[in-house]
């Protein structure tokens, strides 16, 4: 009769596991998609830069319907919540490799200026990361930027 009691447990534990399991663990919640031509750089370079986006999204259906000033504290503090969560143990994580970083909440990222391929490595192993991406860059001259054309039509005479 024990054998009996603990068999239907065992059973019905297992019968939710594989029910539920979908649920708790969805298809593809621990591939990261990484950029490849970021991994192709790191082939030939000890050090690159990258964006690293998280998989936690705000929940913004309850903001309150009220006035602007409280849909925005509303948008700012969830946006602000679901970063700080989603983001802790990767920042941890660069922190302790004195990885140069920077948070992004309104868009859940993380921007690293440069890593190593050993840190790069191992932000694969974190399940709220959704992907890596890496920073577009000239090679050359990263901080060169296109003059900008400006008209300012009260100080300019045509000649």
């Amino acid at each position: 009769m024990i054998f009996n009691k603990w068999g239907k447990l065992f059973s019905l534990a297992y019968f939710l596991g594989i029910i539920c399991s979908p649920m708790i663990f969805p298809a593809g919640a621990g591939a990261i998609e990484i950029d490849p031509e970021l991994e192709e750089f790191f082939v030939s370079n000890e050090t690159a830069g990258y964006a690293i986006y998280f998989r936690a999204k705000a929940n913004l259906s309850e903001a309150p319907k009220t006035g602007w000033k409280e849909q925005s504290e509303f948008v700012s503090k969830a946006l602000q919540d679901t970063a700080n969560q989603s983001q802790a143990r990767v920042r941890s994580y660069l922190f302790g490799r004195r990885v140069s970083y920077r948070s992004l909440w309104k868009e859940n990222v993380i921007v690293v200026d440069r890593s190593d391929r050993d840190t790069f490595e191992g932000l694969k192993s974190f399940s709220e990361i959704e992907s890596i991406k890496g920073l577009k860059m000239e090679a050359k001259n990263p901080r060169k930027v296109d003059p900008v054309e400006t008209k300012d039509d009260m100080s300019t005479t045509k000649k």
